[in-house]
């Protein structure tokens, strides 16, 4: 009896293990994964009961590994299938604790202290502790992927108790708390990670051998987990049965790889997917019209803006601080926004709307002021106009090609008397001048990397694209020491005040102004329920029903 008992109990527990993701019995690529017995597109409930989202997307994901990913897409997989200490909730502006319950930052702001949830379990059974959040975040900094540079301010990690964790930085960083929702901080099971080859030692690098296993699995927290990935053909999700929040509303989750945004609509129109992520304007503008179908903006946080060199010996008359607010004046950014598509926004200076201590967008409706540019230029004296290069990358920037965008402003600029001489350039050429300050005007854009005003500051004087524009800290020393103010200031509040001085600064005298901040159409079936962009994770596959 005894022995009949515990062959059982062996049996249970191994289904159990097995079973704990929902794990896929399809072979990777089973046309079964989508649809029915009859062949007929598969719905979001299935015959059998099972509630199904399908997703297309034109993907970029290289890696599933937490330590090694760094690709939009890829943070929407490992969203799903891991915890972090923090991370957002519906919008940029809520940043929320996750695995952790509370923290306290030390007076200096070199310190952070973490008190971990008592009640998650792993998808296998594992119950996460603060050690795990150790090894994982050694493990990332060690494996020296594209995201280890978020990390690179930590000085030590501590595990006082099984469930507190102190970081210790070298310097004092208030968008740490922002960083600690990427990737490279997911919190991974160790003791599953480690079976299958991975290590935090310090030559992680070469000796971890746990990325083909991660780019097929997932050893998290979270409410789904990797069932298989088949490159160029599809990811799987299925619901995390051991899950701590609450339960999931879909069982499983396919993210098919469709590249062709015309594909993906027609998909979407015939009821084989759920979610198509990349539609083109004129796209949306046709599905707008079918009412079991929603279209709506993504705004992303990648903007396009005016590169205005402040070196005379490069820029030449753009140099002058006169002539660049002339060009800001001069700017129809109606028209812009118009060439650009609906959704898009003009922020005040090079701060994203939508992050912690951004201001609302530039009002636009009366900006353009002709007259006061035309005088502008007079004061500097250049009332008869002049000629400069204006560099462009031939490349489209959420839908939008930067040469059309330049022939608009080229017609703007030839009104207050600068022609200009559009250069197109291969962007990989492009970036080569640009980045050592030698364009005289250039047409650029930006995405932060990673959701803080902090990765901003950037383009202040002195700065690392400051510098782009040859915008050096001696010629605006106020705005400097406020970037140098901002980049540690740990307090929320006084946060909030530094940074909205800086953007009503830097709208009246600066060497960029933005042009635009991006938005992209993507469609949903309209029973959808809290499919909502939201750019550090395209989608929150929590959050979705119906």
């Amino acid at each position: 009896m005894k022995k009949g008992i515990s062959i059982l109990t062996v049996f249970i527990l191994v289904v159990f293990v097995f079973t704990a993701c929902g794990q896929n019995n399809n072979p990777p690529g089973n046309s079964n994964s989508t649809e029915n017995a009859s062949g007929t597109p598969a719905s979001s409930n299935s015959g059998a009961g099972e509630k199904h989202l399908i997703v297309a997307v034109d993907p970029d994901y290289e890696s599933f590994d937490p330590g090694l990913a760094y690709e939009v897409y890829a943070h929407m997989v490992l969203h799903s299938c891991y915890n972090n200490l923090f991370e957002f909730n519906e919008k940029l502006e809520n940043l929320e604790l996750a695995a952790a319950e509370a923290y306290e930052v030390s007076a200096d702001g070199l310190s952070y202290t973490f008190h971990m949830r008592k009640d998650i379990i792993f998808s296998s059974g594992n119950k996460l502790n603060a050690a795990d959040v150790k090894w994982s975040i050694e493990r990332s900094i060690n494996l020296k992927g594209n995201g280890a540079f978020m990390a690179e301010d930590i000085v030590s990690i501590d595990t006082p108790d099984e469930y507190t964790v102190i970081f210790r930085l070298g310097n004092p960083d208030p968008s740490f708390p922002t960083k600690l929702t990427y990737n490279i901080f997911c919190i991974i099971d160790s003791k599953v990670a480690i079976e299958h080859g991975a290590t935090n030692a310090a030559n992680a690098a070469s000796t971890d051998t746990a990325k083909t296993w991660f780019d097929s699995n997932s050893a998290g927290s979270g409410p789904y987990c990797l069932a298989s990935y088949t490159p160029k053909v599809e990811v799987v999700l299925t619901k995390n049965s051991n899950y701590w929040g609450k339960e999931p509303y879909y069982d499983k989750i396919t993210i098919k790889t469709i590249p062709d945004s015309s594909t993906q609509v027609m998909m979407l129109q015939k009821g084989d997917i759920d979610i198509a992520i990349n539609v083109d304007a004129e796209q949306a503008k046709t599905l707008a019209n079918i009412p079991e179908i929603s279209v709506k903006d993504a705004q992303s946080l990648t903007m396009s803006f005016l590169l205005m060199n402040r070196d005379p010996a490069v820029g030449g008359p753009v140099a002058n601080p006169k002539v660049q607010k002339a060009i800001r004046l001069a700017l129809d950014y109606v028209g812009i926004q118009t060439i650009a598509g609906p959704g898009m926004t003009t922020p005040l200076a090079p701060f994203p709307v939508g992050l912690y201590g951004s201001l609302p967008a530039r009002d636009i409706s009366n900006y353009q002021d002709i007259e006061a540019a035309k005088a502008l230029m007079a004061e500097a004296g250049y009332a008869n106009g002049f000629t400069t290069d204006f560099y462009v990358p031939t490349t489209t920037v959420s839908g939008v090609e930067l040469l059309m965008m330049a022939q608009k402003i080229q017609n703007d600029l030839k009104v207050i008397g600068i022609n200009t001489n559009i250069i197109p350039e291969d962007v990989l050429v492009s970036l080569e001048t640009y980045r050592t300050g030698q364009q005289s005007l250039g047409l650029w854009y930006w995405n932060p990397d990673y959701p803080d005003n902090n990765s901003q500051l950037a383009f202040l004087p002195g700065q690392k694209v400051g510098l782009r524009a040859n915008w050096t800290a001696d010629m605006y020393p106020e705005l400097a020491a406020l970037a140098d103010k901002a980049a540690i200031e740990t307090d929320v509040t006084e946060r909030a005040k530094i940074f909205s001085t800086i953007q009503n600064m830097m709208a009246e005298e600066s060497a960029f102004t933005c042009l635009l901040q991006h938005t992209s159409p993507y469609a949903v079936r309209a029973s959808l329920k809290g499919a909502d962009y939201i750019s550090q994770y395209t989608f929150d596959f929590k959050n979705i029903s119906e």
